[in-house]
């Protein structure tokens, strides 16, 4: 009789197992701090934030199934181009619409919006550096 971790379909589970727990780990983090933070116990929420952080990580590097492959990693080079072109389109509208708004009187912009802009364009700079330093290093 065959052993069914050697199949497949066996292998494609585990994956889909480890997968899923390693999600659960980040999502169990993520939501524990939100509630946490609701309550105001942001320090309990922190640890449990990075108890499902470093959880997801002896998840991923823990097991011997490789969890990613050349396939995810299209994934995410193509949902990395879309993010970032969004990213840009509503960064451009945003600056856009700030500098017209900005000069009428009677409207005053909130903070939070230039913080936001900011952090848009500090995204694309970072952008910038990382994609220049691959570049030149190949």
């Amino acid at each position: 009789m065959s052993d069914r971790g050697s199949t497949g379909t066996g292998r494609l589970a585990k994956v889909r197992r480890y997968r899923r727990l390693m999600y659960a780990c980040i999502g169990v983090g993520v939501g524990g701090f939100i509630v946490a933070a609701e309550f105001d116990y942001p320090l309990a929420g922190l640890v449990v934030y990075w108890a499902g952080i470093l959880g997801s990580l002896a998840v991923w590097k823990g097991t011997s199934v490789t969890l990613y492959d050349e396939r995810d990693l299209d994934l995410e080079r193509r949902a990395s181009l879309l993010t970032l072109q969004i990213a840009g389109v509503v960064g451009l509208l945003a600056m856009t619409t700030h500098v017209v708004v900005d000069q009428m009187p009677s409207v005053d912009v909130p903070e939070e919006f230039v913080g936001g802009f900011l952090t848009i364009s500090a995204l694309f700079i970072v952008y910038g550096v990382v994609y220049t330093a691959i570049r030149y290093r190949r």
